[in-house]
C-alpha cells in the first residue's frame, strides 16, 4: 500500500503526474479496475471552487492529478487527498465558543507570546487584550453601565477598538461601533436613536462632542482616547482618559456581571443610509459567531495565518475577519489605510489581505510590484462592501496567480455567502452559503420562482439579525417567508442563483424597467472607462418616467469624451437602455468603505438640464 510521507506537510507540492512523463513517485495501487476519472469543471463542481483556482491548485502541486497532453484528469483518491490536506482542524480543544468574550478567553492559553493582533509598532497577545478589555470593562461597569446599556465607540483602526470591543461585551454591554469620520449631525442622530450610557472615542471625535451636546443626554461617561485636554460644559458626565484606563490597575476588584446568553444583544451597526435612512441592525452573540465560524471554515483558516484589515474596523465585513481571526487563533494585521496595508504586506508577508474596489484599484495600478512579490505569501485576496468589475478581477488574478481572489456576499443584516464567477466574467454566481442559513428566489406575492425567473432574495436562518433597533422589528422580515433583502435574483435553469443588484436601484423608462447594473457592466467594458454609475432622474418633459443619466470616470491618462461613450453604448444596448446624459468625472461619491452613494448622484443628475431631443419614446416601445 502507498502511504503518504509522514515529513510531508499539507501544504507541501507534490509532484505533478503527466502520462508522457512521469515526475516522482506514482501514490496509486494498480488494480484491475481503473479508477474513474473526472475533467477539471467536474471537480471544480464538487470543491465549490473556480476552474482557474482549480487549475492553479494543480499546477502547484496541492492538488494531484493527472495530466494528458493540455488536459487535467483527477481521480476519486485525489479529491479526498486535497480535502483531507485543507480541512479544517480546530487550534483549541474545549468547549466551544457560545459568547464573544469566550473567543478571546479561550485562546489565551493556546496563543502564548505568539501576537493576536497587531497595528504599527503596537503588538498584543490574547493574554494582553484579555487583561486590558478587563480593566475596561470594570471602568465602564463603575461608572454605571449595566447590562443592555449601549456604548458608542467611535474610535480610527487601532487596538484600542478591539479591545473596547471586548470590554463593552464583558460588561454586558452592547456596542455601537462607528468611524472617527462620522459628520457632527450624524453622530447626534445616532445618539439620539442609541441612547448610549456611555462613549468610548477617539481625541479627533471628542473635540466635535460640544458642537451636539444636547444629544448627549443620559450618557454618564465619556472616555477619549489620547486625551489632551478638557471637555467644556459637560460637568454632568465623566470625562476620562482612555489610555489611562487601560494603564491602571484600580477597580480590579470590581466584579464582572453573570454570563449572559447567546441571543443577548451584541451590537448595533448603523447602515450607511445609501438606500434612504440608516437603520439600527442588532446582532446577538449567537449571530456573529455564526458569521465567524463560517468564514473561518470557508477560508480555512489556522493558526498560521495572517490578515491585513484597512478597512474601518466597524465595518461588517472587517469586523467579522477579526472574529474569525479570532476564532482560528490567527494574527490580525490593523492598518490604517490601503498604504499602511501595503507597506505591512511587504513587510509582515502575512496570508491573506481585505480590500474594498477602491483600495484594489489603487494596489493594481500604483503597487503592482508589491503584489507580485506577495504572489508567494498571500494565500487568498478577499474585495468586499461594493462591486468589482470582471477587468479589475481578471488584472489581480493576473498579479497573483497562485492566490485565490474571494468575493463575499451579505449585508449589515447577515453574513449570507461567496460568490462565483458567472457569464462574461461577472462574479455574481451564489456558491457556497452560510450553514444553516437558507436562500431562496421569492415574487412579489411570495411564492416561489421557477427557472428562468428574476424574484427577490429572502433568506432565513443562523447568522441573520435579531431586528432593528429598538424593538427588533423589521418591515422586511416574514415571520414564514425569513427576511426580504432588497436583493434581486434570478434562478437559472441549473438552479444556480445569479445576483442581478437592488431592487430599489431598478429604474423605468418608457414603461420599461432598466437595470444599472447592466448598463454599468456596458460602460465599463469601454477601454477608457475605469469606473461607472448609471443612475435615474425625473423627465422634465414628463414623457418618461425617468431619463438615464452615467457618471463615468475615465481611466489613469486616457481621454474620454461624452459622445464616445454614448456611440459605445449604443453599439451594444437597446435605445432605451442608452442614457441621455455622460457625465465625466474624476472620482464617484462613495461611503468610507468604498460603497457607491447613488442618491448624490441622483440629486446631481436632477439638477442637470435634459436637452428636449433627449427626451423621447422609444421606437417600438410604447409607455403603457
Amino acid at each position: 500500500m502507498c502511504r503518504p510521507n509522514p515529513s510531508r506537510r499539507s501544504g507541501d507540492r507534490e509532484p505533478v503526474r503527466t502520462v508522457r512523463q512521469p515526475v516522482g513517485p506514482r501514490c496509486r495501487t494498480e488494480t484491475s479496475m481503473p479508477a474513474k476519472l473526472y475533467s477539471a469543471p467536474q471537480v471544480a463542481s464538487m470543491l465549490s471552487l473556480e476552474v482557474d483556482t482549480l487549475y492553479r491548485y494543480a499546477r502547484a502541486g496541492r492538488l494531484r492529478g493527472l495530466k494528458v497532453g493540455k488536459l487535467w484528469r483527477f481521480t476519486d483518491a485525489d479529491v479526498e487527498q486535497f480535502l483531507q490536506g485543507r480541512r479544517y482542524v480546530p487550534a483549541r480543544t474545549g468547549a466551544p465558543a457560545v459568547l464573544l468574550p469566550d473567543l478571546l478567553r479561550g485562546g489565551t492559553h493556546q496563543s502564548g507570546d505568539q501576537a493576536g493582533a497587531i497595528c504599527g509598532a503596537d503588538r498584543r497577545t490574547h493574554a494582553e487584550i484579555d487583561l486590558l478589555s478587563d480593566r475596561l470593562a470594570r471602568a465602564l461597569i463603575r461608572n454605571g453601565v449595566t447590562p443592555g446599556d449601549r456604548v458608542v465607540a467611535v474610535l480610527p483602526n487601532c487596538l484600542e477598538f478591539l479591545t473596547a470591543a471586548f470590554a463593552v461585551w464583558k460588561a454586558g454591554g452592547v456596542l455601537v461601533p462607528d468611524y472617527t469620520g462620522i459628520p457632527p449631525v450624524a453622530l447626534a442622530r445616532i445618539l439620539a436613536d442609541a441612547r448610549p450610557a456611555a462613549l468610548i472615542v477617539d481625541r479627533s471625535v471628542a473635540e466635535r462632542l460640544e458642537e451636539i451636546r444636547d444629544a448627549l443626554g443620559g450618557v454618564r461617561l465619556i472616555l477619549v482616547r489620547e486625551r489632551t485636554f478638557e471637555l467644556s460644559g459637560l460637568d454632568a458626565i465623566a470625562v476620562e482618559s482612555l489610555d489611562a484606563v487601560l494603564e491602571s490597575d484600580e477597580g480590579s476588584m470590581v466584579p464582572l456581571p453573570p454570563r449572559g446568553a447567546p441571543d443577548d444583544i451584541a451590537s448595533i451597526t448603523y447602515t450607511s443610509g445609501s438606500t434612504g435612512t440608516p437603520k439600527g441592525v442588532m446582532h446577538s452573540h449567537a449571530s456573529w459567531l455564526a458569521a465567524a465560524e463560517f468564514t473561518r471554515d470557508f477560508l480555512e483558516l489556522s493558526e498560521h495565518d495572517a490578515v491585513v484589515i484597512p478597512l474601518p474596523l466597524h465595518h461588517g465585513l472587517a469586523f467579522r475577519h477579526m472574529l474569525a481571526y479570532l476564532l482560528a487563533n490567527a494574527t490580525i494585521v490593523i492598518t490604517a489605510d490601503i498604504y499602511q496595508a501595503l507597506k505591512a504586506v511587504r513587510e509582515r508577508r502575512p496570508t491573506a489581505l481585505l480590500l474594498v474596489p477602491a483600495a484594489c484599484h489603487i494596489a493594481i495600478e500604483h503597487f503592482a510590484t508589491v503584489l507580485r512579490e506577495a504572489a508567494s505569501h498571500l494565500r487568498y485576496v478577499e474585495i468586499g462592501a461594493a462591486s468589482t468589475t470582471p477587468e479589475r478581477l481578471r488584472q489581480l488574478r493576473e498579479l497573483l496567480p497562485r492566490t485565490a481572489v474571494h468575493v463575499p456576499y451579505g449585508l449589515t443584516e447577515a453574513r449570507v455567502a461567496y460568490l462565483r464567477t458567472g457569464k462574461d466574467g461577472v462574479c455574481n454566481r451564489i456558491g457556497r452559503t452560510a450553514p444553516g442559513l437558507s436562500l431562496r428566489l421569492v415574487r412579489q406575492d411570495g411564492g416561489a420562482v421557477a427557472p428562468g425567473e428574476t424574484g427577490e432574495i429572502v433568506i432565513q436562518g443562523q447568522g441573520l439579525m435579531v431586528g432593528y433597533w429598538p424593538d427588533g422589528t423589521a418591515a422586511d422580515r416574514h415571520p414564514e417567508l425569513g427576511f426580504r433583502t432588497g436583493d434581486l435574483a434570478r434562478l437559472d435553469h441549473n438552479g444556480e442563483v445569479e445576483l442581478l443588484g437592488r431592487l430599489d436601484d431598478m429604474l423605468k423608462v418608457g414603461g420599461r424597467k432598466v437595470n444599472p447594473a447592466e448598463l454599468e457592466l456596458v460602460l465599463s467594458k469601454h477601454p477608457a472607462v475605469q469606473e461607472a454609475a448609471v443612475v435615474g432622474a425625473p423627465d422634465p418633459s414628463g414623457i418618461l418616467e425617468s431619463v438615464l443619466h452615467a457618471f463615468v470616470v475615465p481611466r489613469h491618462e486616457a481621454t474620454l469624451r461624452p459622445a464616445d461613450v454614448a456611440a459605445h453604448c449604443r453599439r451594444q444596448l437597446e435605445s432605451y437602455k442608452v442614457p441621455v446624459e455622460i457625465h465625466i468625472r474624476t472620482s464617484l461619491p462613495k461611503s468610507p468603505v468604498g460603497k457607491l452613494l447613488r442618491p448624490l448622484l441622483v440629486s446631481q443628475a436632477s439638477a442637470t438640464p435634459v436637452a428636449a431631443e433627449n427626451t423621447h419614446l422609444p421606437e417600438g416601445e410604447p409607455c403603457p
